[in-house]
């Protein structure tokens, strides 16, 4: 992948409550990106419609993080006043203009290592969460050209979710926990404040990659009657 920015994880004195929780990529509903995980094994764990956000998804489940495969199903409702600062419509039409189609959410709070936040109040989430209550999104994530930042509240680990929503996360495909996650995009751009303090607290891996685009890539720890070892490769995404 090329030379790293020299991030060093988890410096002592950060939180360590702070994990990453999920990481989402756009992709095409029908496109290689949405088989790819399914042709590796893997099982979809379950699917979402995000009412009034106009997206839906598809989520992969490993025992401490999920991988969430989204895509848009009504423009209009992604454009909104409500939902337009998240930037998620640029960063679904990353083919063309070239955006960063990644976020990475976590659990704990990014207030405590000094990252400033805005509340977002997904529609879909009306009535569920508390009227004072939201998303809390790095303001770094106002550029698209930087991957969506947040902590989603009251988040646990898929090994903690009730039975009937885990169901049986990837153990059939041999794998348990996520070992490692790593950003990869090009030489000439360079990640904000805000993904830096979240890369150093949480052990992400921050690298330079060789052309355009940008890539997530997530190693497994195989469970004991898996393969001996595995990486989940999302494929290289460039724009334009």
């Amino acid at each position: 992948m090329g030379r790293g920015w020299g991030v060093v994880p988890r410096r002592r004195g950060y939180d360590e409550g702070v994990e990453i929780d999920h990481i989402f990529m756009f992709v095409e509903p029908d496109g290689p990106e949405l088989a790819a995980p399914q042709q590796r094994g893997l099982r979809e764990t379950y699917r979402r419609q995000h009412p009034g956000q106009g997206t839906a998804n598809a989520c992969f489940a490993f025992d401490n993080l999920f991988v969430e495969l989204l895509w848009v199903t009504d423009e209009a409702e992604l454009r909104s006043p409500v939902v337009q600062r998240t930037r998620l419509w640029e960063r679904s039409q990353w083919r063309t203009l070239g955006t960063c189609p990644f976020g990475l959410a976590f659990r704990g709070d990014l207030a405590a290592l000094g990252v400033p936040t805005w509340t977002y109040r997904p529609p879909y989430l009306a009535g569920v969460l508390p009227p004072d209550a939201g998303i809390e999104v790095a303001t770094d994530s106002d550029d698209p050209m930087q991957p969506m930042l947040f902590a989603f509240p009251g988040s646990t680990a898929p090994r903690h979710w009730p039975a009937s929503r885990q169901g049986q996360l990837q153990h059939a495909a041999g794998w348990g926990d996520v070992s490692a996650v790593s950003f990869c995009a090009s030489t000439a751009w360079e990640p904000c404040h805000a993904l830096r303090v979240l890369a150093e607290a949480t052990g992400l891996a921050l690298n330079h990659g060789d052309g355009e685009g940008f890539q997530m890539t997530a190693a497994l720890n195989p469970r004991s009657s898996g393969p001996e070892a595995g990486r989940l490769n999302l494929p290289v995404l460039r724009g334009g």
